[in-house]
């Protein structure tokens, strides 16, 4: 089965991965927003995406470490990395303290802060083309440029939203 969905959000994307799980779909194969899922078990897998340092390099010491943990690694997609882990083998959290996750979220919201500088660049650009010309296709392209730099934006408010809820729960704890 071939599915199209667009994500910013790497919590929302396991938590659709897992559903479809639940349905008996195990995810396969991604490529610009087209997930592919085979037949499997309702509730087979349990999903994580992880975010990798750089892009470069050599990654069999990532995918050896994570199969010692029985864990697959499904598709890289740039620097995000799909992984899976039977669901009968327990629960599956890549990061479980307070911590990781913020060095986590802290790595998407520097990634995404990268990514949304080149966009309102981009923006901003379009819309002097479209004041400049007054062409109606111009315009177009900048509301697009436009809701896709808002989109990366919702991502990084999201991400510091999750850091300070992290941070508030480990001042609780002491």
């Amino acid at each position: 089965m071939l599915k199209f969905k667009l994500y910013y959000d790497k919590d929302a994307e396991e938590v659709w991965l897992r559903e479809m799980s639940l349905k008996g779909w195990a995810f396969k194969k991604f490529f610009l927003g087209f997930y592919t899922f085979e037949s499997c078990e309702p509730g087979e897998y349990n999903y994580q995406i992880d975010l990798l340092d750089n892009w470069s390099g050599n990654k069999s010491d990532y995918v050896s470490f994570m199969e010692d943990l029985g864990v697959e690694v499904i598709e890289q997609w740039w620097r995000w990395v799909y992984l899976r882990k039977k669901a009968i083998d327990g629960p599956f959290e890549m990061y479980t303290d307070a911590e990781s996750k913020i060095d986590l979220y802290s790595k998407i919201i520097n990634f995404f802060k990268i990514v949304l500088v080149i966009e309102a660049i981009c923006f901003f650009m379009e819309l002097t083309a479209t004041i400049l010309t007054g062409n109606f296709m111009y315009g177009i392209f900048t509301v697009l440029v436009g809701a896709i730099s808002l989109a990366i934006l919702n991502v990084v408010w999201k991400c510091k939203w999750k850091i300070e809820q992290l941070k508030n729960e480990e001042i609780r704890m002491y």
